[in-house]
């Protein structure tokens, strides 16, 4: 019997990452297709019920199938966001994790990354920017929730690396953090280190690469009596005397 292969639609705010060959995504109803195994949470992808499950896929070997399985619904242990810097640590554990749909309930609904300038010349076929376009902007729409989430994706696939591992990241006492006169807004300064490790191909050594830079992430919150906190724009810089890579070209790589 063929793969079973199903459609879902993702209808609540903090659902299982999707992936199966069903439909279903980190938006509210945005879909995508994943494939029915053995421990698929069948709560969650009830399409999966009746269907001849198949195991689940060797994450090392180079000819697996592209379409991802179904989750089996186990999920990170996060931090509550009732603080902004739970947020930041939160999406170094699910980088580190795997957990793209996690990832994404980090994020606000009119999130915007604003990449590094450099990096934006070097890729014009991802961000498209317009001749005026303009950084210091708030209102930069280059790079929106539905290009974050395909990034998302893309990137944090066991298919494709080994391990992600965060050398450097927000560190508190040490990194910079900025108040203004509004509760319901902090932004953070602070380097990152991010060591990705490819899965080994046959015959090959596992590649490992690094991107580093520093960025800018403003933060926001609807109320201070009940907070919930969430990243509501990312600015990237990459250090160019010491990095190849940066998450700006790390996002012109994987959204595709």
């Amino acid at each position: 019997m063929a793969t079973a292969v199903v459609r879902l639609v993702r209808t609540v705010a903090v659902a299982l990452a999707v992936s199966a060959v069903s439909t279903c995504g980190p938006g509210d109803s945005e879909q995508t297709e994943c494939r029915c195994v053995e421990d698929t949470d069948l709560e969650a992808f009830p399409e999966c019920r009746g269907m001849e499950l198949t195991e689940r896929r060797d994450p090392s070997n180079p000819f697996a199938t592209r379409t991802p399985d179904c989750p089996s619904g186990k999920l990170l242990f996060l931090r509550e966001p009732l603080r902004p810097e739970n947020v930041l640590l939160n999406v170094r554990d699910t980088f580190e994790g795997f957990s793209p749909v996690q990832y994404m309930d980090q994020v606000t609904e009119d999130f915007l990354f604003v990449p590094d300038a450099d990096d934006l010349q070097r890729f014009p076929e991802a961000f498209n920017p317009p001749e005026d376009y303009n950084p210091e902007s708030n209102s930069d729409t280059l790079w929106t929730r539905d290009d974050e989430r395909r990034f998302a994706s893309n990137l944090l696939d066991r298919t494709r690396f080994h391990r992600i591992e965060f050398s450097r990241w927000y560190e508190a006492g040490r990194d910079q953090q900025i108040t203004t006169s509004d509760p319901l807004v902090e932004t953070y300064i602070f380097p990152y280190k991010i060591e990705f490790t490819e899965q080994p191909h046959e015959g090959t050594p596992a590649i490992l690469f690094e991107a580093r830079g520093r960025m800018e992430v403003e933060l926001v919150t609807p109320s201070e009596e009940n907070p919930v906190w969430l990243i509501g724009r990312w600015r990237d810089f990459r250090d160019p005397a010491s990095a190849r890579q940066s998450l700006t070209a790390l996002r012109a790589e994987f959204a595709r």
